[in-house]
Parts: structure tokens; sequence; C-alpha cells
């Protein structure tokens, strides 16, 4: 249970990270607006990552519930 609120955490935090810095790059802070698809990209690999490894526990548990029951 606490590797899946770590992974989940660790996933909220990189999006709000990536919502802020739009949010930044929309009003001029940390520079121009056309910069900001680059710093959402890393919000998106991870929840890429984090979303095909929660596939592959949600495969090896429904296997795993077939074998046992």
């Amino acid at each position: 249970m606490s590797v899946f609120h770590t992974h989940t955490c660790a996933a909220i935090l990189i999006v709000l990270a990536s919502i802020g810095s739009q949010f930044g790059f929309a009003i001029g802070i940390f520079g121009p607006a056309w910069l900001s698809p680059i710093f959402s990209l890393p919000a998106i690999a991870a929840i890429a990552w984090f979303w095909r490894r929660a596939e592959k526990r949600n495969a090896s548990s429904q296997a795993f519930a077939r074998l046992v029951i």
C-alpha cells in the first residue's frame, strides 16, 4: 500500500510542478511562453510510465487471482 501512495504522490507532484511551470510561463515569470510545452514533457512521461506500471501490476494480480480462484 505504501508503494502505491509513493508512486501516486510522485506523479501528483510532477504534474503539479508542470502545471505551476505552465502558469509561470503563461504570465511571463519564467520566460517566453513557447518554452512551456518543453517543461510539460516530464509530466507526460511520468504519467505514461506510472500508467504502464499499473497495467502490468493489474495484469499480474488478475493472473494470480485466476490461479488461486
